[in-house]
């Protein structure tokens, strides 16, 4: 597995993982015991930063996406105009930022940063596709999302 070296760590169970910061509308699913049990660490093979992912064989490039994570990533190989967006986006009805995320301002930053190489399609972590329109759907969701309020508790 590759692992972008802010969260390579974590995913190997080094630190723990950081609590979210979830917003009004997403306190009652985390309250009921929507987290993720503890399993068996997974193997980090590759740390990778922005830029080409060694080793893809297609010149994927990785998108740095923080928000969800501190190295949240999303993976974009150009020649097939598709972006796999991992847990940063979720789409259910229309793309959003994932849930549960631990910084809400570079969250919203990292969508307008996907937008940037102008996917054809993406691929959120939950959901549905988005096919038409995806840097434009992106740009807006990340416009949408910034009026809303976190309500600390």
């Amino acid at each position: 597995m590759a692992a972008h070296r802010l969260d390579a760590p974590v995913i190997r169970g080094e630190p723990p993982v950081p609590e979210p910061v979830p917003l009004d509308w997403e306190r009652p699913p985390y309250a009921h015991g929507l987290t993720v049990e503890p399993s068996p660490a997974p193997r980090v093979d590759r740390e990778t930063g922005d830029g080409v992912l060694p080793g893809s064989g297609d010149g994927a490039r990785v998108v740095r996406s923080p928000g969800r994570t501190d190295g949240s990533i999303a993976v974009h190989p150009p020649r097939h105009g598709v972006l796999f967006t991992g847990d940063c986006a979720a789409g259910v009805g229309r793309v959003v930022p994932g849930v549960f995320r631990t910084d809400r301002e570079p969250a919203l930053e990292s969508f307008r940063r996907l937008a940037a190489p102008a996917p054809a399609a993406a691929r959120p972590g939950h959901g549905d596709p988005l096919t038409d329109g995806t840097a434009a759907a992106l740009r807006a969701s990340a416009d949408r999302d910034s009026g809303l309020q976190i309500e600390h508790g």
